[in-house]
């Protein structure tokens, strides 16, 4: 068991600890904004996550536009009855997944853009779409004694300082990414997924053809299945900030109607907006997975 939580006192800390108690359990989050080199390829900031007690055993993990990499320092995570690596990346994928665990748990929990986990990895992004690949046999040696190191670094500094190290190096040497791919994704960022791929194709200036094949090369997905992540994702940051109207979010979000909003929750997140409001764990990103009516049929659902 490595000793967590616990703060380096030699040198100013660059990490935020945030202890969550409530009916649901307690856990702690520690929080550090990267090195701004490495801002254009995280999602968020450098997230660790230590789980003291828990009144749940699951969770529902909606899809994001972002992949994964996860690192175990402390007991182990199950998602469709098997166990999952102790180090391991995930690709975009358009589907929610349940994912259970025992006890107590940590890790280190990143979330890298399209574009930046394709200058680390140096290879198709189309090859990890729904696929679960453990670091070592993305990275071979190094993704190992990265694991390695983390779990024997004396506190969240120290982990912090691991990672960042390993991913500058990583993307040093890694692909540039194609100029209007970046583009793209930086205009499907900035407009909340608003934009249509021919709206996108137009305006750098080539086919949607080119488009297409290039996003699937360095983003894993097609262009229209990663805006719809996008704004699915954009609806889940406004509801958690500000609950409001279900009609209202939809407009706001671009969705042709309330209808359309709905169906997105229950293709990407399994049940109803509303349902899906109620279970939110908060500052957790996913929802409570214990007993939530998913939904089958596509019509029986409504907000």
């Amino acid at each position: 068991m490595v000793a967590l939580g616990c703060l380096s006192m030699s040198s100013p800390s660059r990490t935020r600890l945030i202890y969550d108690e409530h009916e649901l359990g307690s856990w702690t989050r520690a929080v550090r904004e990267p090195d701004p080199r490495l801002s254009p390829l995280l999602y968020r900031p450098l997230l660790g996550f230590e789980q003291r007690s828990a009144a749940f055993t699951r969770w529902l993990e909606p899809p994001r536009p972002a992949l994964t990499l996860m690192i175990d320092l402390e007991g182990s995570l199950r998602v469709d009855g098997g166990r999952l690596p102790d180090a391991w990346m995930a690709g975009l994928r358009d589907r929610y997944v349940l994912v259970e665990f025992g006890g107590r748990y940590a890790s280190l929990d990143l979330e890298l853009t399209p574009l930046g986990a394709h200058a680390i990895l140096g290879r198709p992004l189309s090859d990890l779409q729904g696929q679960l690949v453990t670091l070592e046999n993305l990275f071979g040696a190094s993704g190992r004694r990265l694991a390695e190191r983390l779990r024997e670094a004396r506190d969240w500094d120290a982990r912090f300082d691991v990672v960042e190290a390993f991913l500058l190096a990583r993307a040093a040497a890694g692909p540039a990414a194609d100029p209007a791919v970046a583009w793209a994704c930086e205009r499907l960022d900035r407009s909340e997924g608003r934009v249509s791929v021919s709206a996108l194709a137009r305006e750098v200036g080539c086919s949607r053809r080119y488009l297409h094949a290039r996003f699937r090369t360095q983003v894993g997905l097609a262009p229209k299945t990663l805006a719809r992540l996008v704004r699915f994702h954009a609806v889940r940051r406004r509801i958690e900030r500000a609950p409001a109207r279900w009609a209202d979010v939809a407009l706001d979000a671009g969705y042709c109607d309330q209808s359309h909003l709905n169906r997105d929750f229950r293709e990407l997140a399994g049940t109803t907006p509303s349902d899906f409001l109620s279970r939110l764990l908060p500052g957790y990103g996913g929802v409570v997975g214990d007993e939530i009516p998913f939904v089958q049929d596509a019509g029986s659902a409504s907000a």
